[in-house]
């Protein structure tokens, strides 16, 4: 029943039911959670099904107020709507946001603005939905209604808390919102809250989305060594001694190692290109040379 609230589902009978606590209210059956007494209200008692709106020229700027002494005086002479602005929230329960074509969707957007006006007593044209546009108001896929009613005259802040926080106006919207789009739905209105706050029109945003590519480039370094041994010729005692030449070509390419290059640090067993193996390749002529040098040495004392 109204005022209290079972988070378990499938209990058996309403007995199991909990009293919602002070600072909130059970609005409607079947409810998982109480509400919070929304801003400009109050509540010191257990299963209530409305909140007591604050006195002319004091306000609650929170939710969820447990006393009277809550309501503070509101700035500038206790005008609380010194704008003449207000921000109205609603929640609609099981609204079947994605099932909605764009028409019936404006459909109910449009027919809530209008029971927004007349309860407020403006125009249609003074309810706007956050981006500015006239005789509409802001759907969410939750469920969230926002809207701005604007240029109020005539009515305070508390007096219009005390119409839309009215059992009259949930109804008025739940039979506004079912009449679009249809019973199946089982709608139901949860909490309602009015907020005064100057309009400021947002600005419709998108989004930019930046793609980034790397390249990588492979760079191929050739070196090419040569050393080489000069051409001598010694001549003793008659005997000319070719030195003979060595050379040694040795090429390294280093690159970015693939399946078909080889690579460039040298195998074990490979010959080095050094002095050694200079001085290696140079043994047999110097061998010749010292024979020969021996064999001019035997004919002169001869």
């Amino acid at each position: 029943e109204v005022g209290t609230y079972q988070p378990a589902l499938g209990q058996a009978n309403e007995s199991v039911c909990i009293r919602c606590p002070p600072g909130k209210y059970g609005a409607f059956t079947g409810a998982s959670t109480c509400a919070s007494c929304p801003a400009g209200s109050w509540n010191d008692e257990f299963d209530k099904t409305a909140c007591t709106i604050c006195p002319e020229g004091k306000w609650t700027h929170s939710s969820g107020s447990l006393r009277a002494g809550d309501c503070t005086p509101c700035a500038g002479g206790g005008n609380c709507l010194p704008d003449g602005d207000a921000r109205i929230t609603i929640e609609l329960r099981n609204f079947p946001y994605a099932e909605l074509d764009t028409t019936r969707m404006a459909d109910v957007e449009a027919a809530l603005a209008e029971d927004i006006a007349a309860a407020c007593g403006t125009n249609n044209e003074s309810v706007v939905d956050v981006f500015g546009k006239e005789s509409s108001v802001t759907i969410s896929s939750d469920g969230q209604v926002s809207a701005f009613v604007k240029d109020v005259t005539g009515s305070s802040a508390n007096e219009l808390a005390a119409r839309l926080y009215s059992a009259s106006f949930r109804g008025e919207l739940a039979n506004t919102t079912i009449a679009i789009i249809g019973s199946e739905a089982h709608l139901s209105i949860g909490p309602i809250s009015v907020k005064p706050e100057a309009f400021v029109a947002l600005a419709p945003t998108s989004t930019m989305t930046t793609s980034t590519s790397t390249v990588t480039i492979a760079t191929t370094t050739r070196a090419t060594t040569t050393v080489r041994a000069a051409q001598t010729t010694s001549v003793r005692g008659g005997h000319s001694v070719d030195h003979g030449n060595v050379h040694r070509d040795s090429e390294q390419e280093q690159s970015t190692p693939s399946p078909d290059m080889e690579q460039s640090t040298p195998s074990p067993g490979s010959e080095p290109t050094s002095a050694a193996s200079i001085q290696a390749a140079a043994l047999p002529w110097l061998l010749t040379l010292c024979l020969g040098l021996a064999a001019s040495s035997g004919v002169r004392r001869k």
